[in-house]
């Protein structure tokens, strides 16, 4: 008997459709376009709490001096043998107490930080070191001649400032002295007093002869600041704030093209007396906010300034970090900033 062979027709391949292609394309476009939004906020999250960790770092180290000097550091000093223009930042002498001392030790004091061996070519210098607890890892704006490694880099001018390491925080001398306290109904700047920390309210101060102080053998320094004397509460004052993206300090004009011009101070490196700024920004007088104000009015003025969303970080006399909003009213920065004003600040 004969078998029946039946033929099978071979098996086909199937493909997808170009319609069905590009419909999976779109869908995944889709699902990319919803999640990246999420992916970018984690990341900037992560980035916000390094940021806060850095200035909780400051902190501690703030009050360590403090609690070993009975003071805080001073804002600016000029020692013996250099000009005022080179005068040194509180972050200087900060530094042994966040675990820098091995730089702390290389800084030359007797020669500008623009000299060598503070400021050498090969960026070896103790002025060159990049140190990380000074940098905000959301920083993305940053001044003309501040470089992506974070150095003063490029100036046409004044030369030797480039290759010193930038900051992204800056001390807090208080508010300008013309700014009015809507408290005391009285300017921050006591005109009628020979005290001269009644013109800086604030805790990291400048010189106390400031202008004056122009002998090269002459020492100059900030008055200090006792924990005591910041009887608004060390809770509501702030001794750092965010001030992120400086580099060489900009001179504000009218025509926004015009406003590189130099005023040769170099604000936004971390050994450089400039690196403090009394908060001056005051919306009374139609100026925009000191917190993220345009970046041509914070290159010139170095206010509250960050890249991340909606406001900036602050560090408080008590080692607490607090964000600041955007909206923030004047008199509470303004409040926040004076150690001793007696403003009324509302719960936060």
């Amino acid at each position: 008997m004969k078998r029946l062979h039946i033929k099978r027709p071979c098996d086909r391949q199937t493909a997808f459709t170009l319609v069905e292609l590009l419909v999976v394309i779109a869908i995944i476009g889709v699902l990319v376009a919803l999640l990246l939004p999420a992916v970018q906020a984690a990341r900037e999250a992560a980035r916000r709490v390094q940021c806060a960790n850095n200035l909780k770092q400051i902190g501690l180290g703030l009050l360590n001096y403090e609690d070993v000097k009975k003071s805080f550091p001073p804002g600016r000093y000029k020692p013996a043998g250099i000009t005022e223009k080179n005068m040194l930042s509180w972050s200087v002498w900060h530094l042994p107490y966040i675990e820098q001392g091995n730089v702390f030790n290389l800084i030359d004091l007797s020669v500008p930080l623009t000299s060598p061996p503070n400021n050498i070519p090969n960026l070896k210098g103790p002025a060159n070191t990049i140190i990380s607890t000074y940098l905000c890892p959301s920083t993305g704006r940053r001044q003309l001649y501040r470089g992506a490694d974070n150095r003063i880099d490029g100036l046409p001018s004044d030369k030797a400032n480039n290759g010193l390491a930038c900051m992204d925080y800056m001390g807090i001398p208080g508010p300008d002295p013309d700014v009015l306290n809507t408290t005391t109904g009285e300017i921050y700047g006591n005109d009628s007093s020979t005290n001269l920390k009644n013109f800086q309210r604030g805790v990291l101060l400048k010189l106390n002869s400031d202008v004056f102080c122009l002998y090269p053998n002459e020492v100059c320094s900030s008055a200090v600041v006792k924990f005591k004397e910041i009887t608004d509460g060390s809770t509501y004052t702030i001794i750092v704030g965010e001030s992120s993206g400086k580099g060489a300090e900009e001179e504000l004009r009218p025509d926004p093209e015009e406003n590189k011009y130099l005023t040769k101070q170099m604000s936004g490196a971390w050994a450089s007396g400039r690196n403090i700024s009394a908060i001056d920004l005051d919306p009374l007088n139609g100026d925009p906010s000191a917190i993220n104000p345009p970046d041509k009015w914070h290159f010139s003025k170095e206010e509250f300034f960050s890249d991340h969303p909606g406001g900036v970080q602050t560090l408080r006399c008590d080692g607490s970090v607090h964000f600041m909003a955007d909206d923030t009213h004047r008199d509470v920065y303004f409040a926040l900033c004076s150690r001793d004003g007696g403003e009324l600040i509302p719960s936060e």
